[in-house]
């Protein structure tokens, strides 16, 4: 009994030790390599995150241009001054980029956790978005215009 006691701990020991230990900070963190295309990076509340265009592929193009791909976002926790390790959270994506005004924007759903739930965020070209809609802006520059970190996101917002 006691042997199987102490097998036990040989085998758990290095594995809560390192889970205990701090993440990265915040320069550590920023070389932490890239997930994709570097769409856009900061800090909201208590975590530090990098979002990454991972695919673009046409689905449709002409007066309808649509492309779909994931979105890859490396997100820390930093609550309390504590530095947790960086974990990942995926999207796949379809962005409309061409249309009637009142139709292009991104239609998403989490494959890292896993959802059912979908979600669709509606892009209005040269307006500033909400705070909780600039990610998603973000991706829709970046996927349908090329431009990255439009709206950039800080600890202010």
């Amino acid at each position: 009994m006691i042997l199987r006691a102490l097998i036990l701990a040989a085998c758990l020991v290095p594995h809560a030790a390192r889970a205990a230990q701090p993440g990265p900070d915040a320069a550590e963190f920023g070389r932490l390599p890239p997930l994709g295309k570097l769409i856009e990076g900061g800090m909201e509340k208590d975590n530090r995150f990098r979002t990454y265009l991972v695919g673009k592929k046409p689905t449709s193009t002409g007066a309808i241009a649509i492309f779909v791909g994931e979105i890859h976002m490396r997100v820390q926790d930093i609550s309390g001054g504590t530095q947790r390790r960086p974990f990942i959270r995926k999207w796949s994506y379809a962005a409309r980029c061409s249309g009637d005004a009142n139709t292009i924007g991104v239609h998403t759903q989490s494959i890292a956790p896993r959802e059912k739930a979908q979600t669709y965020f509606s892009v209005m070209p040269c307006v500033q978005p909400d705070t909780v809609d600039r990610t998603w802006y973000n991706v829709w520059y970046a996927v349908c215009l090329d431009e990255l970190n439009k709206y950039p996101r800080s600890q202010e917002d």
